[in-house]
């Protein structure tokens, strides 16, 4: 018997999610270190030059600690994805969709604790602050609808052959549909 093709929606499924879950937070933590090297090079790079922001903030107070562990989480992502890619082990399927739900679930509890936390008037507000917020609320949102996608998708018929690797035989009991008799046949 042919092994099942990937089927489409799973393309999209995993897709989606290297995007949401690996390219983006890693385009993130690019840009946060781009942003931080730029400004030490400025203050270093000539002593006659006066920075006019010295010991400011500018990656909005996200640590390199921070930057690391969405780093490596985004990493990992993408290695479950090209795994699941392949389709081998079966298991695949159950990871992806665990590795999926989790990272929703911590970014939804990192929404929670920066709608929850006061800003500090001794650090400064801006309004992009406002916008920063918004903007994480927002890419929650998609986050939440890929993950509802994904474990819908991943658990119909077509996705969970690709990932067995074979189709289930038809149960001996039921004919084919085009073998049963239409009412219009049955009357005569």
């Amino acid at each position: 018997m042919k092994r099942p093709g990937r089927p489409f929606g799973v393309a999209i499924a995993i897709a989606a999610g290297v995007f949401l879950f690996a390219l983006l937070p890693l385009l993130q933590v690019g840009m946060a270190l781009t942003v931080r090297q730029h400004f030490l090079n400025a203050a270093s790079s000539d002593d006659t030059f006066a920075p006019l922001a010295s010991g400011a903030d500018f990656i909005g107070g996200v640590s390199t600690g921070q930057l690391a562990l969405q780093s490596v989480l985004a990493l990992a992502f993408l290695v479950v994805a090209v795994v699941t890619w392949r389709g081998r082990p079966p298991q695949m399927r159950f990871i992806y969709v665990g590795a999926v739900v989790l990272l929703t679930a911590i970014k939804f509890a990192a929404v929670l604790a920066q709608s929850a936390a006061r800003p500090d008037v001794q650090a400064g507000v801006s309004s992009g602050d406002d916008l920063a917020r918004t903007l994480t609320l927002g890419q929650f949102v998609i986050e939440f609808l890929v993950m509802l996608y994904v474990v819908w998708y991943l658990n119909r018929a077509p996705a969970r052959a690709f990932f067995r690797g074979y189709f289930l035989p038809r149960p001996p009991d039921t004919a084919p549909p085009e073998a049963t008799p239409s009412a219009a046949q049955v009357e005569r």
